[in-house]
């Protein structure tokens, strides 16, 4: 073979081995490469959430449109006329408040679900400022004495009524109901109107579930309760399935207009309070007005049981404070709140605990 050849096939042969060896180191970086350097395919981002601040309920971070949006109150009427109201099982938070004869009435406040319309709405009193001021946001009502009229102009919440509200299709006198028990109020309407106003800060303290509620951990179970205003006994039972109290009065279920059901909350906090009668008005005689500045005692019933609890609130803007036996922040259960504020002299409030079932011992000891 000549010279030449023999070099031509020497360079062939070479030639191949390092095309080989090139292809091999390829395959391997591809088939094993390192974690630090390759993403996984399967890696997904965490999902954000936020929480709503009156309910401590958790949402999928851009799924609820409200949570950035103002709180909406509304001075609902709680006369025999008025039930059933409409849209109370989408509130937030309801206290129940004494008002004159003995009655009650609600101040509630929706923002993590705005029902299309609730009410009906009456007149203002004079708690309603120490009530409202920590949530800002905005408060309806139909009327009310010039003076707690002005008090509530006097806080940051901003006030609408069916004069300033002419025109603006907020306010409206249905024709199913007999007046005055005849006017709602369109909350989504009112809340696009003022998009400017914040939402509320955080009232009460929360747990990231019922099973780290504070009564829940600590309380004693209870199957209902009780409480008894001069002109009103609302009562709530305790429904294991539903994991709710359901409210009734004087032992009728009471049911909201809106979804046919029965009133229901999460947690429901009772606090006794002290009543001033100083106000005389000349057509309604002493208009009462509950004390919920400074502080008292009162319980917290969440997941089936009862806690005693001490509150505390320093000034009209702010928030009720719960504390448990030992001074520490009492934490509720997530969902809705209904505060039945219960006159200490004039109310009461009855507890039915639930029985204990005493089980055997496995290792019984014997008797002589």
């Amino acid at each position: 073979m000549s010279r030449s050849k023999i070099v031509a096939i020497a360079t062939l042969i070479t030639t191949t081995s390092v095309l080989l060896a090139g292809c091999s180191t390829t395959a391997t970086n591809s088939a094993s490469p390192t974690a630090s350097n390759t993403p996984s395919a399967t890696s997904t981002p965490a999902v954000q959430y936020e929480i709503a601040p009156l309910t401590g309920m958790r949402f999928i971070k851009g799924t609820n449109p409200y949570l950035s949006g103002p709180a909406i109150m509304g001075k609902v009427d709680n006369a025999p006329a008025a039930r059933p109201q409409n849209s109370l099982n989408k509130s937030d938070v309801v206290f129940e408040e004494l008002v004159e004869g003995g009655m009650t009435r609600f101040l509630a406040i929706w923002q993590s679900n705005l029902p299309d319309k609730y009410g009906p709405v009456r007149s203002v009193r004079p708690m309603d400022p120490d009530l409202a001021a920590p949530f800002g946001g905005i408060i309806s009502f139909s009327g009310g004495n010039r003076e707690f009229v002005a008090a509530m102009q006097r806080t940051d919440v901003f006030v609408t009524n069916e004069t300033n509200q002419l025109g603006k299709n907020t306010f409206e006198r249905v024709t199913n109901r007999f007046a005055p028990h005849n006017v709602m109020v369109h909350a989504r309407t009112l809340a696009k109107q003022h998009r400017n106003i914040a939402a509320p800060k955080t009232q009460f303290n929360f747990a990231d579930a019922l099973s780290q509620a504070t009564a829940f951990i600590a309380g004693k179970p209870v199957t209902s309760f009780a409480v008894n205003f001069p002109s009103g006994r609302p009562s709530w039972s305790w429904n294991e399935t539903a994991r709710r109290w359901l409210r009734s009065q004087y032992g009728v279920k009471e049911t909201d207009a809106t979804d046919g059901k029965q009133l229901h909350a999460t947690n429901v906090v009772v606090l006794k309070t002290r009543i001033d009668r100083s106000f005389k008005n000349f057509r309604y005689g002493y208009i009462p007005r509950t004390v919920v500045v400074g502080g008292g005692s009162g319980y917290v019933f969440s997941g089936g049981k009862v806690l005693a609890i001490t509150f505390q609130k320093k000034n009209q803007n702010d928030p009720i404070h719960l504390f448990d036996s030992a001074g520490k922040p009492v934490l509720l259960s997530p969902g809705n709140t209904w505060v039945e504020l219960m006159p200490k002299d004039v109310g009461s409030i009855n507890i039915k605990y639930a029985k204990v079932v005493a089980t055997a011992s496995a290792s019984p000891t014997a008797t002589k």
